[in-house]
């Protein structure tokens, strides 16, 4: 047995859905055309009643009335038989007409007799006087086959053929209109199935039309954008993780090669070597321990692991250790051991981690005599940390990348003075971690600000 797939599901749904609105609309039709029928026919037999009433009143028929024979009556009435044969022509079929008098009893009769009340679909009666008979009741029903009660049927039997009808065409329509709805996403699975790992750069077509179909294109291009440049993120941090642990690595077994050839006869040898090895293992260290630091900080934060923390308390800690970073540059911070708290929603070690490695940066790439200055004020909930040199400051074709990881502006440098490229990619990856932000304004020549946008405690 075949899957109910959507498309046979949606199909379905359409021609059930117009099934439903065929049956209820022939429904109201019966059953108003009924409805009108009844009181159309049941007007016709007070009528043609009414008509009878006038004939047997007349003089004329006097004669029928009182026509000799074995009456159901008593006194006179059982003498005299009425005969109403003459009304027979005018009878539909299934019609009967009877003279009953006031004990119900039926004096006379024409038409089809001995008709059951279940029999009867409709019925008019009229209260007469006739001579010798006294106040009789003149009834006419109908057995439901007269032409109405015909039509009746027939309009029946037409809509039920109609609804048969309906019900083909409605599965037909159903599924015609399925598969011209359903294209386009078949069109979109052939897409998405080209589309692999290392073609993440395809996009799916956008229809014309602004609808549902077009957002959802719209949202799965979104969705491979961003899946594209992860995975970009991921080779380019593979790649350059391997490059930064591959160059301690061959230096250290450089040096481990002079040893076993030259270390045993050269203590001086032996001594470099040795200081070498232990430097490039120092680095390796560093940059596994910001590695998994980095982890950490893009991990999402445990629903009650808000901390809140004091920034002058992080700030006393940390300058006086940077301030040896780079002696001969100045820095000037206008904060006072007595202020007031600042209280900001991150603790206090990653607050000292972000701090650390701005300030730190900014006095390395500060020339002898410049100046860093540290700033903070409360903005509408905030608090705002600035950070600004008057150092060699970044380009604008770099300034975009610079919170990639391992992304240097001089990578000689920078190595020769211990960057690992991952400072700033920490440092942003905490900020956005517990809800704030950082921004760095830059200049080739004219210094840096970094703006650290910290969530009021």
């Amino acid at each position: 047995m075949k899957a109910w797939t959507f498309s046979r599901k949606v199909s379905a749904s359409i021609a059930l859905t117009s099934l439903v609105v065929v049956m209820v609309v022939s429904g109201f039709v019966y059953v108003t055309f009924k409805y009108w029928t009844e009181r159309q026919e049941i007007a016709l037999l007070d009528a043609k009643l009414r008509q009878f009433e006038l004939q047997i009143s007349e003089v004329g028929f006097i004669p029928s009335l009182l026509k000799p024979g074995l009456g159901e009556g008593k006194g006179l009435a059982a003498v005299f038989k009425p005969d109403l044969s003459k009304f027979s022509s005018e009878l539909d079929e299934g019609q009967h007409l009877q003279i009953l008098d006031s004990q119900g009893q039926v004096l006379a009769e024409v038409g089809v007799g001995d008709q059951a009340d279940k029999d009867i679909k409709h019925k008019a009666e009229r209260d007469l006087d006739l001579l010798v008979f006294g106040s009789v009741k003149l009834q006419l029903t109908d057995s439901g086959h007269s032409r109405s009660a015909t039509a009746e049927r027939e309009v029946g039997r037409l809509l039920l053929l109609g609804l048969l009808i309906a019900a083909g065409m409605s599965v037909i329509a159903g599924w015609i209109v399925a598969r011209s709805a359903l294209k386009p996403i078949r069109s979109m699975i052939g897409e998405v199935r080209n589309i692999g790992a290392n073609s993440l750069s395809q996009r799916l077509h956008l229809p014309v039309a602004k609808d549902e179909l077009h957002q959802l294109a719209e949202t799965f291009n979104s969705f491979l954008h961003k899946l594209d440049v992860s995975f970009e993120q991921q080779r380019r941090f593979v790649s350059d993780a391997s490059h930064e642990l591959k160059t301690p690595i061959a230096i250290i077994e450089g040096h481990t090669r002079m040893i076993q050839r030259w270390g045993k006869k050269s203590p001086e040898v032996l001594d470099e070597s040795l200081t070498f090895m232990i430097d490039e293992t120092q680095r390796m260290k560093e940059l596994i321990a910001q590695l998994l630091l980095l982890a950490e900080a893009e991990e999402p934060i445990q629903s009650d692991g808000e901390e809140i923390c004091d920034l002058h308390d992080t700030l006393k800690e940390l300058i006086p250790q940077t301030v040896h970073v780079n002696p001969e540059v100045t820095l000037d911070y206008d904060g006072s051991l007595n202020e007031e708290e600042i209280l900001i929603r991150m603790p206090r070690g990653a607050s000292y981690q972000v701090l650390r490695n701005i300030v730190e940066n900014a006095l390395k790439y500060t020339p002898e005599g410049g100046t860093v200055s540290i700033r903070h004020f409360m903005k509408d909930g905030q608090v705002i940390v600035t950070v600004a040199d008057t150092g060699i400051g970044i380009s604008s074709e770099q300034l975009p990348h610079i919170f990639d990881r391992f992304y240097r502006t001089e990578d000689s440098r920078n190595r020769a003075q211990g960057g690992s490229g991952l400072g700033l990619a920490i440092a942003k990856a905490i900020m956005e971690r517990y809800g704030g932000s950082i921004l760095i304004d830059s200049a080739l020549g004219q210094g840096t600000k970094v703006t650290l946008q910290f969530v009021g405690g």
